[in-house]
């Protein structure tokens, strides 16, 4: 019997350093889990979103569906959509068709069609996607649930004053409950896939792709006595208790910080084409009211912009920085900065986080900027497969497992067949 393993070179979902940990094992060594046993009972999918209450709306008025009531959709798969609504951001529960495979694959479709339409990862949340499977169990009573878990082995067993028992079972937590009016409970069971995010641009926001850029400062030649006349102007506020200035076309913020007698802006927020348009459009209008270019000092406009990237490994990170001709190269500790084809970048790691920040002080043009990052992360992404998929063949020659078989596919995925 064989087995096929397909590694991609921008999806990993195990750290590189943990692959020499993951044992390999034939499927008949695994005994059967509830989880396993209970797929051809799958109910439904609740699925954890990005999209705030007020653009539900819209979205599912680019969507092919039929709408049957206020939070209701039927698509013509047959598949049909359940929003909850309740807070700032959008849940939704897809179900409607019986058969399990396709019920995750006409999902599957509908939320590439959101992505399209919304121009982002709906399903993103930080750095993973949640995803609830509801199944229909044959259990009327608690006791039977208990025995159950028992005997898979689950943890952290207990029961909620909602007459609902949660517990984890093979690292994955498990929820009994009933709907109203039901006899019979239902099983959810969580699934959270980790997304790998290397700072892709707001061009690139999309499928399996983060918000990489958090914050973006701008050096000024505007002076303290001259802001709040200057903003009051371009039609903006300024708060002096926050040193902010509300924005009026995204949830951005721009802060104001003092230094050497000049201003600088602080843009921050969650999409980067969301910071990048407000930064365009409120020192177009700030240059109008003061009649000179205000980013401008010394004749350099200097900016500096901040992504969060899930780059782990400094070692594969200088292989990508110099395969790229980065020039002055330095390692302080965990800090890795250099030139980049007129921009300086400094990699660091802060406040205990795995992945390494980047600034990028810009002196050259954005799309330039946009371009060499889209380039280190396809090669970064690269790497980390080829250190992996080295990794994967050591383990199998220690196994004493034949690869029957490789294949590189179009999109630079590999396909192993493992003969076991």
């Amino acid at each position: 019997m064989s087995i096929t393993l397909m590694a991609y070179p921008m999806a990993f979902l195990v750290a590189p350093e943990s692959v020499k940990d993951e044992g390999l094992q034939r499927a008949s060594d695994n005994k059967t889990s509830i989880i396993n046993s209970t797929s051809q009972f799958l109910r439904s999918i609740r699925v954890l979103t990005n999209i705030t209450s007020d653009e539900v709306n819209s979205i599912m008025a680019s969507v092919a569906c039929q709408q049957i009531d206020s939070c209701e959709f039927q698509l013509s798969s047959g598949l049909k959509v359940e929003w909850n609504l309740h807070g700032k951001y959008a849940v939704a529960e897809v179900f409607g068709i019986k058969n399990p495979e396709k019920l995750q694959s006409a999902a599957e479709e509908f939320f590439q069609n959101l992505d399209a339409v919304a121009q982002r990862n709906v399903r993103l949340i930080e750095s993973a996607e949640y995803f609830y499977y509801n199944y229909e169990t044959s259990y009327q009573n608690l006791k039977d649930i208990y025995n159950k878990l028992k005997s898979e082995g689950a943890e952290r067993i207990f029961s909620t004053s909602d007459n609902e028992v949660v517990a984890n079972v093979e690292g994955q937590d498990v929820k009994y409950f009933k709907h109203e009016g039901e006899k019979i409970f239902t099983l959810e069971v969580e699934q959270v896939v980790r997304i790998l995010n290397i700072g892709m641009s707001g061009g690139y926001e999309g499928r399996n792709v983060s918000y990489g850029l958090k914050n973006l400062k701008i050096q000024t030649n505007i002076k303290p006595e001259e802001l709040k006349s200057l903003l009051y102007e371009a039609n903006y506020l300024y708060y002096e208790a926050g040193h902010q200035t509300p924005l009026k076309n995204s949830d951005a913020t721009l802060n104001w910080s003092l230094k050497d007698g000049y201003y600088t802006a602080e843009f921050s927020g969650s999409n980067n084409a969301a910071i990048t348009k407000e930064a365009e459009i409120i020192f177009r209008k700030l240059n109008r009211a003061s009649g000179r270019d205000v980013r401008y000092i010394n004749d350099i406009s200097t900016a500096v912009y901040t992504y969060s990237t899930n780059y782990t490994d400094k070692g594969i990170l200088l292989n990508t920085l110099v395969e790229h001709g980065a020039e002055e190269l330095v390692e302080n500790g965990e800090e890795v900065s250099c030139k980049l084809f007129g921009m300086e970048m400094v990699y660091y790691k802060k406040d205990g986080s795995a992945g390494y920040t980047l600034d990028i002080t810009q002196v050259t043009d954005k799309a330039g900027c946009e371009d060499i990052i889209n380039d280190l992360n396809e090669e970064y992404g690269l790497n980390i497969q080829e250190m992996t998929y080295n990794k994967i063949k050591e383990r199998l020659d220690r196994e004493n497992m034949r690869l029957e078989s490789e294949a590189v596919m179009e999109d630079n995925s590999i396909v192993l067949t493992i003969e076991v």
